[in-house]
């Protein structure tokens, strides 16, 4: 009920409009409250109020109005809008003779109209009013009491401390009882105490909880203070929060609800549920199904592109934690919100906050679910005999000549199945992967708290499997096997009334367990189940010498797949991470008012071990057989032709880091007037080292050092100006070159508080324009093996071979090596962000932000490409010469609405982030189109494919295919610069990138009588990738190697000579002509998926207060549920060119939550 007076009422946008008029806002909100906080505290009323309504709830006639109708009309002839419940309108009515209201009365003679409804008004603000229920003061009778103990009557009146006004709809409750009333429209109340030494408890939403002692008094008034931190909304902005009308930088923020998925991972939940975000999984594998993510995409070609993560204001991983510990999760994205994080906000910044305790009785929430978990979309491969069928015509194909290996009675004898180890037939998958595996997880929270100290612990359990199986005569597990602890701590303590101490400890362990090789040997890799045919080999047979044991059977050259799985061995690692933080807040407003202090200390470590029981390595995992038919009493004759490791040998490693991290600062806020001025100074520093560190260099500590300014205005709560500036060093530069300045300058406006709007436009209750401008910086600078380097300012020279030749020995020795890695003057990458941004508030339900920006990045890292070999340098020099593009745009729509006792939440996200490369220093090529330099980054080059070679005549009519003879059926391209031949030349920018450039979601959550049922998509769009490699292109390795799509099945023939066909005519071995790089084999992977879905249901409260349960609701929900995609073979998603990944997971849970 409460939800829904808010939530719901047509005029609910005026709240966040109003802040600045506290008693009346405060005084419309308590008003909407009180009576369901009434009864949520079990207060007895009388009948009396139902009845009276009753006696003026009429049927509609002639004579008469709906309220309803009334109430429309007031709002516009007299420009004022209203507030209430719908249902307590309904069916009432108004006579006409008495709905004439004068302009100038309109608060006195409403109350006159209303009264004999048992219906009120009160003024919230100009123009704007709050229609609600008369309670009814009576007061509920005493215990009955076994001691002489007097009862008395206590009478009082409670008033707003601002301005003696009277509060309608307090709670009035006897501590520790449940015998209490509500004050009265006049703010009166009466109350029967057993005790006359009872204390009585004051609260009405929006003012701060009063308690008295009667002490023998009959008389007691109360004036209740102002909670104004429990009425302004506010935003978490980068060290600390601002009131969110006041906030001028572009900041999404997602609900906590919208991310809690049935999934382990909380990284592949933020896919469309947030704008800003591009997001892509590439893996499913439990441990390391990380998901990639940009904030307003790819912003950079050289080092670390991704943002920065802030967990309690230290930068920590998200991956593994709970939803139930957040409290907040917001994503800063321009110069405003970025600026004062420097030269590690250039990639924007991840803010999360994990909950607090609250003042109030222990609560405990238990969460407790159990799930199933199978794959979303596999490749289908080929069976036995169609292999056997196309390889036939492959060879053909390839040479007329060839006399076919496998006869018809071959291939029936695969078919049939009749002897599995002389004709074999294997589907790998099914042979080595379940459908479905098993995940569960407990969470419990408790949270509480009084005037000295509040609390919050949560600790969680989580359990997955993976989806491979296993082989019962092993004597350890080769399946994946996850736990995961989760537990936080957070306590604070006022140690007086101005100071605060915080302690935060958290803790994350995982134990897990995988095969001995890893996912990409399995799949795909040297032995892996796309390179394996389904006819070459039996995957085990039975040992002749021991009849519990089996033997792997293989061919020469490549691995096993099943003996990758079950017989390479195990690995089992432990990875644990320890969190803390101190913090220590002071409130010096009784000597400069509006003036804190905060001081941070943050101590985070973290360690893992892993120990390796593998055999060998690559394509090793153990001896191996060939089968060379039966003898003649029907034994196999095996023959071992690889003589690999017996026994599981015994390899550990392990390893670290800690990280600590130095706050302190000082905050100003405070408003003189009409005018608001707040201002920041910031010092902080950090240093992180790596205890395994294989090197000297990254044996050092890495250091980072900073100041943070940021200064506030706000005129009439209307007009918004800020800077923001953030002067940082970083110890991967040299002297000189190692601080920066990073300023940003940000402007807002409400036009919606402006005089013309508010008495002209009715449709649109809240509107705001923001524009930023700034900079930012990155000092994550990348290197040739795309890892991230440090000290690049330091000249390296190279040890092995190379160099330069001194003497007659033609020996590099003595000043003869050559520098490998060298530049100078270097720093890094500087960014410079323009933001324009509106939000809005509109049609009594809609809510809109919205963001246009351009961000161009200059300084990246890279080596030089356009130095002519004439110069003699063994290996050029590195520098910041990249330059790069980046522009889009990003909004959020939702809608909240009650249609009849439905309450319906719409929402969506939408953003599309584009990557243009301006400079890369490469050299112009022979012919400009080719150039990468004003293309989008990681545009995929290639052929334009115009069809199929139909015969003879056309190969003849065609320009010269210089990449291999061709014949009919094979690949024809197009000739783009004209001179007859088909080479490199003609390779050209095609398609999109397989970084999505667009994601999008949309989704829904109905509310009915307990029932509630949430739905969520996510999409992609503007994302390509290349089919390629073994288990798509046929018979590309040749011999018994590489499995087979059965879209190839879908091919060119002589005696089906169509062009639209998926595959060119088949042929064995590489073929240099039709397996290039083209826009045959690229795909359209954008997709539309159903992330994820809830059913849930709460328990009626008349049931679980017998059970002395607050709340129980039980729920099933699911995870990656459907794809719709152009591209069907494998989930696209993967961006994978032949399907050799681990899957993507499908969840089904169900669950029971419940709250004591």
């Amino acid at each position: 009920m409460v939800a829904i007076l808010i939530l719901y009422s047509p005029q609910t946008s005026f709240m966040k409009q109003t802040l600045r008029k506290k008693k009346w806002l405060t005084t419309a909100i308590g008003l909407a409250f009180s009576l369901p906080w009434v009864q949520a505290q079990q207060v007895s009323f009388s009948s009396v109020a139902a009845n009276t309504r009753q006696t003026h709830t009429v049927q509609a006639n002639k004579a008469s109005y709906t309220l309803q109708e009334v109430l429309n009309r007031l709002e516009t002839t007299q420009k004022v809008r209203f507030m209430y419940d719908p249902e307590l309108i309904q069916h009432k009515y108004i006579a006409k003779s008495g709905s004439d209201i004068k302009k100038g009365r309109l608060e006195a003679e409403l109350k006159v109209l209303l009264a004999p409804l048992n219906l009120g008004v009160k003024k919230a603000a100009e123009n704007y009013f709050v229609i609600q229920q008369l309670a009814t003061p009576v007061t509920t009778a005493a215990p009955a009491s076994t001691t002489d103990a007097k009862q008395i009557t206590v009478k009082g009146k409670v008033t707003a401390k601002e301005d003696n006004s009277p509060l309608p709809g307090v709670t009035v409750l006897v501590k520790g009882t449940t015998n209490g009333t509500a004050t009265t429209t006049d703010g009166n109340y009466s109350l029967v105490v057993a005790e006359n030494n009872a204390t009585l408890v004051f609260s009405f939403v929006g003012y701060k909880t009063q308690e008295v002692a009667i002490n023998n008094r009959t008389q007691v008034n109360v004036a209740l203070e102002v909670d104004a931190s429990s009425l302004e909304e506010v935003q978490i902005v980068a060290y600390g929060e601002q009131k969110k009308e006041s906030v001028v930088g572009a900041i999404s923020t997602v609900k906590v609800k919208e991310i809690t998925t049935p999934t382990r991972n909380l990284q592949n939940a933020l896919a469309g549920k947030v704008a800003g975000v591009i997001a892509v999984q590439r893996s499913g594998e439990p441990g390391y199904d990380d998901a990639q993510f940009w904030i307003r995409g790819v912003s950079t070609f050289g080092g670390g592109a991704n943002p920065l993560i802030l967990v309690d204001g230290v930068e920590r991983p998200i991956s593994n934690i709970e939803p139930e510990e957040i409290e907040t999760f917001s994503i800063l994205k321009d110069a405003a919100a970025t600026a004062v994080y420097g030269i590690r906000g250039a990639n924007g910044v991840i803010l999360v906050t994990t909950r607090r305790g609250t003042k109030e009785k222990p609560s405990i929430s238990l969460k407790v679910e159990r799930g199933i978990v199978g794959a979303t979309m596999l490749p289908d491969l080929v069976d036995g005999p169609t292999y056997l069928e196309l390889y036939n015509e492959a060879q053909l194909a390839t040479n007329p000549n060839f006399v076919t290996p496998y006869t018809p009675e071959y291939i029936e004898k695969t078919r049939s199945g009749e002897d599995p180890y002389l004709y074999p037939n294997v589907n790998w998958m099914d042979m080595m992967m379940k459908d479905w595996s098993n995940n569960q997880r407990a969470n419990l929270n408790i949270t509480g708290g009084g005037d000295v100290a509040k609390y919050f612990v949560s600790a969680t359990y989580y359990d997955e499997d993976g989806i491979w199986k296993g082989d019962n005569l092993n004597t350890y597990n080769t399946n994946i096997k996850l736990k995961r602890y989760n537990f936080r701590a957070n306590t604070d303590i006022n140690l007086n009334k101005d100071t605060e101490l915080s302690l935060g400890i958290g803790g994350i362990l995982v134990t897990s367990n995988y095969p001995g090789r890893s996912a990409a040997d399995i799949w795909g890799n040297n032995g892996g189940i796309m390179m394996n045919t389904p006819i070459g080999y039996a995957p085990f047979y039975p040992d002749p010498t021991n009849p519990n044991k089996i033997i792997y059977g293989g061919v020469n050259g490549i691995g096993n797949p099943y003996q990758h799985l079950t017989g390479a061995g195990f690995t089992t690692e432990w990875r644990n991470n320890i969190q803390s933080d101190l913090t220590l807040r002071h409130d010096l407003s009784r000597f400069v008012k509006g003036l804190k202090l905060m001081g941070k200390f943050a101590f985070d470590g973290y360690n893992y071990h892993n120990i390796q029981r593998v055999r060998g390595s690559n394509d090793d995992s153990g001896d191996r057989w060939a089968l060379n038919g039966r003898d003649a009493n029907g034994n196999l004759i095996l023959t071992k032709f690889y003589d690999g490791v017996d026994d599981l040998p015994y390899n550990r490693n392990s390893g670290g880091n800690r990280r600590i991290y130095t706050q302190a600062n000082i905050n100003y806020d405070r408003t003189f007037g009409n005018h608001t001025i707040a201002g920041l100074v910031l010092y902080n520093q950090q240093d992180y080292q790596v205890g395994d560190a294989a090197n000297a260099i990254n044996a050092l500590p890495f250091r980072l050092q900073g100041l943070v300014s940021r200064v506030s205005y706000g005129f009439k709560e209307r007009y918004f100006a800020e800077f923001n500036a953030g002067y940082n060093g970083s110890e991967n530069f040299a002297k000189g070159h190692r601080y920066g300045f990073f300023p940003a300058y940000a402007l807002g406006w409400i036009v919606s508080e402006e005089p013309f709007f508010k008495n002209n436009i009715n449709l649109v209750d809240f509107l705001k324009f923001r524009g930023s401008f700034g900079y930012k910086g990155n000092d994550q600078l990348g290197q040739s093996n795309g890892s991230v380097r440090r000290f690049a300012y330091i000249t390296t020279v190279g040890t092995g071979n190379g160099g330069y030749t001194f003497g007659d020995a033609n020996q590099n020795g003595f000043n003869g090596r050559g520098e490998d890695q060298w530049g100078a003057n270097l720093t890094w990458e500087r960014e410079r962000e323009i933001n324009v941004g509106i939000e809005a508030r509109f049609l009594r339900g809609f809510y809109l932000q919205a963001d246009v920006f351009k961000r161009h990045r200059t300084g990246i890292f890279l080596q030089r490409n356009a130095l002519p070999a004439i110069m003699g340098l063994q290996n050029n020099p590195w520098g910041n010469l990249g330059e790069f593009e980046n522009q889009g745009i990003d909004a959020t729509l939702e809608y909240r609405k009650k249609i009849g006792q439905v309450d319906v939440t719409l929402r969506g996200n939408y953003t599309f982030a584009r990557n243009n490369l301006l400079n890369n220093d490469e050299p112009d090529w022979a012919y400009t189109y080719q150039n990468r330099k004003g293309k989008r980054l990681n545009q995929p080059f290639g052929l334009i494919a115009d069809g199929l070679f139909q015969d003879q005549e056309d190969i003849n009519a065609s320009p010269t295919h210089t990449f291999g003879p061709v014949r009919p059926g094979d690949l024809k391209y197009k000739d783009i610069n004209g001179d007859g031949v088909v080479n490199a030349f003609d390779e050209v920018a095609i398609g999109n990138p397989s970084t999505p450039e667009i994601v999008y979601g949309f989704g829904t959550t109905l509310n009915y009588k307990g029932f509630d049922l949430s739905a969520f998509f996510q999409g992609t769009g503007n994302m390509d990738f290349m089919l390629s490699g073994n288990g798509w292109f046929p018979f590309v390795q040749g011999g018994l190697r590489g499995n087979l799509n059965e879209n190839a099945l879908d091919r060119w023939t002589p005696e089906n000579p169509s062009q639209d066909v998926l595959f060119p005519r088949l042929s064995f071995g590489p073929n240099t002509n039709n397996y290039r790089s083209s826009t045959w084999w690229q795909r359209d992977a954008s997709y539309l998926r159903l992330k994820t879905t809830e059913l849930g249901y709460t328990i009626p409260k008349v049931i679980t207060q017998r059970l002395k349960i607050n709340t129980l609701r039980i729920y099933v929900s699911g995870f990656n549920l459907f794809t719709w995609s152009k591209f069907d073979y494998w989930d696209p998603e993967l961006g994978n060119g032949n399907g050799s990944a681990y899957p993507i997971q499908r969840n089904f849970n169900a669950g029971i939550n419940l709250n004591l």
